[in-house]
């Protein structure tokens, strides 16, 4: 028996909703949230829920209550690696924790699943025609329309070369092939008058919907062929604190007198019933009212703007509270910058980033929530939610614990630097080519020389971090804080985090290296590394890298990170606005260190 088994957290991203798993030699498609099995779990976040226009945030279903995520078999075209006869396969035909074998050979050799699938702009998914397409070659000068039956054969033909010409596909009925050589080129399924059927590959003929594009044929692993739309949020007080989400606040919610206060939270007996229902539940009145607020608040408000969020955030980040419940999903204290104690030979340069570094907060906890909101593909035209069918007001979502860095960088000075000619010249050529990029779709900030500049900065932190603090890069998150112009909240810092799935969160380690005598070390070490790559000249140089060159001085040699890692895809990043010698905002601390090391060699 195949036993096919995916983390929690891989059912959002990469395999969430609408995207396609390789697994065992297997192919499958994930279905959408109406369609999962077992029993219902939420996520207690109603304020997160609200932010993404939902009521409710669901978690896969857990194995050990019988629940299981509905995948389905795609491409349903699939070929035998030793006979090459092609099968249709159907789901009547599935058998539990099996694999499809070949019903032609004597061993029965395990289907292999056709590498090419049809898609859409507008986010349809379908199998190749295999059958329109194996007849509608030309031979002998007329076109191949002698049947129409689906008994087909997939061969290589070794004396024609390795490319697509080389593979065919040939009716064992009436002779009829043809090659694959012009497959994947546009309007190569118009040509044999094939169109979209409008659904994803689980729903049924009658979910279909009118689609007037004409698809196109992909590998199945092309990065075209799914691109996630995936938010997060981080749990913040008083959402976060113990006090509101403890068995204590759940007593206190099922006490008939609370229900009374949520509809009318103006009565005039308002204040008597907290007291009634604080004595009965045996709790603070403080307590209550804390509660009370609470649910006001995420059953009266509107959603958030991602504006909003943001700021949200950055109130609670810069805001690190005194006191603290060792439960609260929240918990931060501020980290004096630089070190009381000095940093040696070091303290010239950490002299400079201090003019530069308004404040350090260690996060010794934070629960982030990861949502699901749908899925696009080929040209991104259309955004399909992750609840097709009978929208259940629902979407997937996982929470995950950990820990983080917080670092502010002085306002004024940032003001000061981003008007610089040469730095509004550089930032001015990503935004005109954001906007006429395909990227546009999904990237939904500005770049801005803040961003840019904190983006990058980030990601020099990110790298370095991985070899301080010991965390794999691809378990590190960033954070991005730069507003716009005239805000009505200045903000101007990143959160590097690392978070797990387990409740406990992670193990301190990063929280930290927030530490002056650390974090001193780890940002001297991130500018060291920054200031030169080994693809220089050309990097350095560089005024376009990366998809449609959305990035400038940014290459995998000193930049870029892993893709779980960035919150815009390695996009927007330029390491001169970090570095350079002339408007770089960081180019007085590298001074004193390139000075520091001349003095020491």
């Amino acid at each position: 028996m195949t036993e096919r088994r995916l983390r929690r957290m891989q059912t959002l991203n990469p395999f969430g909703v609408g995207a396609i798993v390789d697994m065992l030699g297997e192919s499958f498609v994930a279905e959408d949230i109406t369609r999962w099995k077992g029993r219902l779990h939420t996520i207690p976040a109603a304020r997160i829920a609200a932010h993404f226009g939902v009521e409710e945030l669901r978690t896969p279903p857990d194995v050990t209550d019988r629940g299981e995520l509905p995948y389905y078999r795609f491409p349903q075209w699939l070929f035998c690696g030793a006979c090459r006869s092609m099968t249709r396969w159907s789901i009547r035909r599935e058998k539990p924790g099996k694999a499809p074998r070949c019903g032609n050979c004597r061993r029965s050799p395990q289907l292999v699943p056709m590498r090419f699938v049809a898609v859409c702009g507008n986010g349809h998914l379908d199998d190749v025609p295999w059958p329109a397409w194996a007849h509608s070659g030309g031979r002998r000068g007329r076109e191949q329309r002698q049947c129409g039956k689906a008994e087909l054969r997939f061969v290589h033909v070794t004396a024609v070369g390795g490319g697509l010409e080389s593979l065919r596909v040939q009716c064992t009925t009436c002779s009829a092939e043809r090659d694959l050589a012009h497959l994947t080129s546009p309007g190569a399924l118009a040509k044999i008058n094939w169109s979209c059927r409008g659904r994803q590959p689980w729903q049924n003929d009658n979910e279909a919907v009118a689609c007037e594009l004409s698809p196109v044929v992909l590998q199945r692993g092309a990065s075209s062929v799914y691109f996630p739309d995936t938010g997060s949020a981080i749990d913040l007080p008083p959402e976060s604190d113990w006090a509101t989400w403890s068995e204590d606040a759940v007593r206190v919610e099922q006490h008939p007198f609370f229900r009374a206060l949520l509809g009318s939270p103006d009565s005039h007996v308002r204040d008597g019933m907290i007291e009634v229902i604080a004595a009965a539940t045996e709790v603070t009145v403080a307590q209550v009212r804390a509660v009370l607020n609470d649910r006001l608040g995420t059953t009266t408000t509107s959603a958030d703007t991602p504006g909003d969020l943001a700021e949200r955030e950055w109130l609670a980040l810069t805001n690190p509270r005194d006191d603290h419940d060792h439960r609260d999903r929240f918990i931060t204290r501020r980290a004096p910058f630089p070190a009381a104690a000095g940093h040696g030979g070091l303290q010239p340069v950490v002299d400079q980033l201090a003019r530069r570094i308004s404040d350090v907060v260690m996060v010794d906890r934070l629960r982030e929530i990861r949502v699901l909101r749908g899925f696009r593909r080929h040209t991104m035209d259309i955004h399909i939610p992750a609840d097709l069918g009978r929208r259940s007001g629902s979407l997937p979502a996982i929470e995950i614990f950990g820990e983080g860095i917080f670092v502010r960088f002085d306002e004024e000075l940032m003001q000061r630097w981003e008007y610089q000619p040469p730095v509004l010249r550089r930032t001015e050529s990503l935004r005109k080519r954001l906007a006429g990029s395909m990227h546009a779709r999904w990237i939904e900030v500005e770049p801005t020389p803040r961003l840019v500049l904190l983006h990058t900065v980030a990601h020099l932190l990110l790298r370095q971090l991985a070899f301080d603090a010991g965390y794999p890069s691809s378990s590190l998150r960033e954070r991005i804080y730069a507003s716009l112009p005239d805000a009505q909240i200045p903000m101007a810092g990143v959160l590097i985090y690392t978070a797990a799935g387990d409740s406990e969160g992670t193990l301190g380690g990063l929280a930290r290296s927030g530490r002056a005598d650390r974090l001193a070390v780890t940002i001297v070490s991130a500018l060291a590394a920054a200031q030169w790559c080994s693809l220089d000249p050309v990097c350095s140089e560089s005024t376009a890298q990366g998809p449609d060159g959305l990035s400038m001085a940014a290459c995998h040699a000193c930049t870029l990170a892993a893709e779980t890692s960035c919150t815009l895809g390695n996009l927007l990043l330029d390491r001169n606005l970090v570095v350079h010698e002339e408007y770089g905002y960081m180019r007085e601390p590298l001074a004193e260190l390139i000075a520091v090391r001349a003095g020491t060699a």
